[in-house]
């Protein structure tokens, strides 16, 4: 499969609560917001990334500023669920394969992205999974499936889909599809490792 076949729907309407604050909009070491930096990566895996945020001017400018597609999602909705379904009808309808991607992953690089996508084979739910074998994300989900993703609400997103459909599994190096950043201690530990110069 290409990436010209595929939708990649980036989740940023979450509230951080856990962080204390806005995550999206935190600074990484090369200087860029998490959120410019997750569009930026999937926009070199060589698609256009459907991005579901609130009524947020600081995320607008920034996806506005970039390729990809704002998907408005209602600040009275939190939801991941109600995120997917909104910015899934926003999608069009050419497309064989729906990538859905957190936006706290911040070591899933576009070659990453770009492996997900050559390994699907448009027919079975492909979920991105550590060297382990330890399920994450990103998942990229056939397009039957999207009438279903349209009808998801509530907080659970697509995990019972993920439960009772068959799922093939794509490693990616070391914790890249699971590492999350959401409180402070885990950024500060992220940070920490990206900052700290690798032994000799």
């Amino acid at each position: 499969m290409t990436a010209a076949n595929i939708a990649v729907v980036l989740l940023a309407a979450g509230l951080s609560r856990r962080m204390g604050q806005d995550k999206l909009l935190k600074r990484l070491p090369n200087g860029a917001r998490l959120l410019e930096d997750r569009i930026h990566a999937i926009i070199a895996s060589g698609t256009v990334p459907y991005v579901a945020i609130p009524d947020d001017p600081q995320k607008s400018v920034m996806v506005e500023a970039t390729s990809a597609v704002p998907v408005q999602i209602s600040n009275d909705v939190h939801g991941m669920g109600d995120s997917i379904s909104a910015a899934i009808r926003a999608l069009p309808d050419t497309i064989t394969g729906i990538m859905i991607m957190l936006s706290d992953l911040p070591d899933v690089t576009c070659g990453d992205l770009r492996g997900l996508m050559v390994r699907f084979d448009g027919k079975t739910i492909l979920r991105a999974a550590t060297e382990d074998g330890t399920p994450g994300h990103p998942v990229i989900f056939p397009v039957r499936y999207r009438p279903s993703l349209e009808l998801l609400s509530g907080a659970q997103g697509a995990r019972t889909l993920l439960q009772s459909e068959p799922v093939d599994l794509h490693p990616l190096p070391g914790q890249n599809a699971v590492r999350d950043l959401d409180t402070p201690d885990d950024w500060k530990a992220w940070e920490s490792e990206r900052l700290t110069p690798p032994k000799k």
